[in-house]
């Protein structure tokens, strides 16, 4: 990977030398309702690249239509290099536009706000003396090139909307913990190769209707390191609120999502638990301070993208103003996090802790049905309320898990190991066969959605047992050693409680399915035999007989009892006994090399 980002970065240095003087004739449309098409788009970055000596514009990756996935870079001083940049204590904001192609305020959004900081409008290229801006023009270029003027028709515009789903109909935003996509893949890239302090996503919202016309998700703060938690909370988020309430003429609010479903916003809203599969979710294992815009659907479009341009400026102003502190709490919590021993892999809301905010809402009005007419309710904008309403925001773990000192996937599953390599994970591979006394997990529960997610029947309240037992592994055998800044990501995607681990999303699924059977009709005497041999053996199955009276009725009951007990039942250990295992301590002399990325 090293050597990846040197190539790129020699890239960059023959793109500095091909500058160009040529005038921009870059035509944003969003006050006639339009948004850039695909080629507009990055062809307006394109211009931006070659005009200003503080921009670049590099090809990071493939995405499943086969076109390549871009970042623009703006840098104040032309070091384009993330690691040169951070040891000049500067912070790295990351952003990321048209993951649902018809949500596309941020991709018209984040031109201008670049045009305006690389013009110098309203003095706003001081922030590069503190900020670098990395900004994805278009991920879903598979949806965006499928427009049309009926996708998400109650929208606000504009005129026309690309599709939401990409080339291969997966939704983007479920994909980051698992990356089946080229989309997600070269995000991973992007990402590591960046290493933000800060990720913004940009999306719209058809949720409840309100007064205004941008909301936002924060990722949990209860997720976070303790102190980048507690400064997100305590400071970050109350900033950005205040900020654009005085700065910019929409005042922005937290997302809404009702603490009662079918309540009324009244009765409060709650914080979102945004899983790794999300965008923030994901970026937030890796100690990223993680946001999702969601403009709301029904606001008319040119407000909706002079709003998204607000945030991006009072969030680059934000992290201007306190890059120091946000670089400090971010370096702490990675090393922390290589030797943190606890860690969380589920979470629910606690409803016995609320804030109250002020809210400005629209009277709900639910209409008397009449008979054989369906009657919908309405949020009526002539009759606009303002009142303080309850807000949930503090989640607390479930489902707590210890690390152990390294995991131990057998080659057969190579293809999860590459995917944790796309995340940056250094892994060790066996030099050597050899038996190891390893923690093993073996799934006594797992219940299959009804529905499928994503192109999977995802495995939910996942129960395990645990049994201690050395087992054999071989040489090439993978060793992922838990003392790494990805140790979040290890860990919830192989624990297989995890709600979107490896096993959550069926690529364990086959040891589920038994395959080593008998045959009662055969195996019936040999069983009878080993009866009349062991005396032990039959006291007991007497002993169960006469206190139970279905077991005393049921033959087949008795021979499995008898089956359970016999020396061949040996090969049910391998009967829904989870591959990956859990090396608790470091073993002595373990021949191990390691395997690039």
């Amino acid at each position: 990977m090293r050597h990846a980002i040197i190539l790129l970065m020699a890239g960059l240095l023959i793109l500095t030398a091909c500058k160009k003087n040529d005038e921009l004739n870059i035509n944003l449309k969003y006050d006639q309702n339009l948004s850039l098409e695909y080629h507009e788009v990055i062809d307006a970055y394109s211009q931006l690249a070659d005009y200003y000596a503080e921009a670049r514009l590099v090809e990071m990756g493939k995405t499943d239509i086969g076109k390549p996935l871009h970042l623009f870079m703006i840098s104040g001083d032309g070091d384009f290099d993330p690691e040169s940049v951070k040891k000049k204590g500067r912070c790295i904001i990351l952003i990321n536009n048209g993951i649902h192609p018809g949500e596309p305020e941020g991709i018209d959004a984040s031109i201008q706000f670049s045009w305006d900081l690389l013009e110098n409008r309203n003095d706003l290229k001081k922030y590069l003396d503190n900020v670098m801006i990395g900004i994805i023009p278009m991920y879903n270029i598979g949806g965006a090139l499928d427009r049309s003027q009926y996708y998400r028709t109650n929208q606000n515009g504009p005129i026309y909307n690309g599709r939401r789903r990409n080339a291969r109909n997966l939704d983007l935003n479920r994909d980051f913990a698992k990356q089946e996509t080229e989309n997600a893949r070269s995000f991973a890239k992007t990402f590591l190769f960046l290493n933000p302090d800060v990720f913004l996503d940009t999306h719209t919202t058809n949720g409840s209707d309100h007064q205004y016309t941008i909301t936002l998700i924060a990722t949990l703060y209860s997720k976070l390191d303790t102190a980048m938690g507690t400064f997100f909370k305590n400071k970050m988020l109350p900033e950005l609120y205040e900020r654009m309430e005085k700065n910019s003429e929409y005042e922005m609010i937290p997302y809404i999502q009702m603490s009662n479903y079918f309540g009324d916003i009244k009765d409060g809203i709650m914080a979102y638990n945004d899983d790794p599969f999300y965008s923030t979710g994901y970026t937030s294992l890796f100690n990223c301070y993680s946001f999702m815009t969601e403009n709301l659907v029904y606001k008319y479009f040119p407000d909706r993208v002079r709003s998204v341009v607000d945030f991006l400026t009072q969030l680059t102003d934000f992290t201007y103003d306190n890059c120091s502190e946000i670089r400090q709490l971010k370096d702490e919590a990675d090393k922390i996090i290589k030797e943190q021993n606890l860690f969380h892999l589920a979470w629910e809301l606690d409803r016995s802790y609320s804030e109250n905010i002020l809210f400005k809402g629209y009277e709900y009005i639910r209409p008397e049905p009449s008979e054989g007419m369906r009657v919908r309710g309405y949020y009526d904008h002539d009759k606009p309320w303002t009142d303080t309403i309850p807000y949930y925001t503090k989640y607390d773990p479930v489902l707590t898990v210890k690390k152990p000192w390294a995991y131990v996937i057998p080659q057969a599953w190579s293809d999860v190991v590459d995917k944790l390599k796309y995340n940056g994970i250094t892994v060790y591979r066996l030099g050597n066969n050899t038996d190891i006394e390893v923690e093993t997990y073996y799934i006594e529960n797992a219940e299959r959605s009804e529905r499928p997610n994503q192109g999977h029947y995802v495995n939910r309240n996942v129960k395990v047992r645990t049994v201690n037992q050395e087992m054999p592994f071989y040489k090439g055998d993978y060793i992922i050693i838990t003392n790494q800044h990805a140790n979040r990501y290890i860990v919830e995607m192989l624990e297989p409680q995890a709600p979107n681990s490896y096993f959550a999303w069926n690529y364990f699924d086959p040891i589920l399915e038994a395959q080593d059977f008998y045959s009662f009709r055969t195996f019936e005497s040999q069983l009878m035999e080993l009866l009349d041999k062991d005396e032990e053996l039959r006291a007991a199955m007497e002993k169960r007989k006469t206190e139970d009276e279905s077991f005393a009725n049921d033959q087949m009951a008795q021979l499995r009892f008898i089956y359970e007990r016999s020396p061949m039942y040996e090969i049910e250990k391998y009967n829904r006994l989870y591959p990956v295992c859990r090396l608790i301590n470091e073993p002595d002399n373990l021949d191990l090399e390691e395997d690039p990325i």
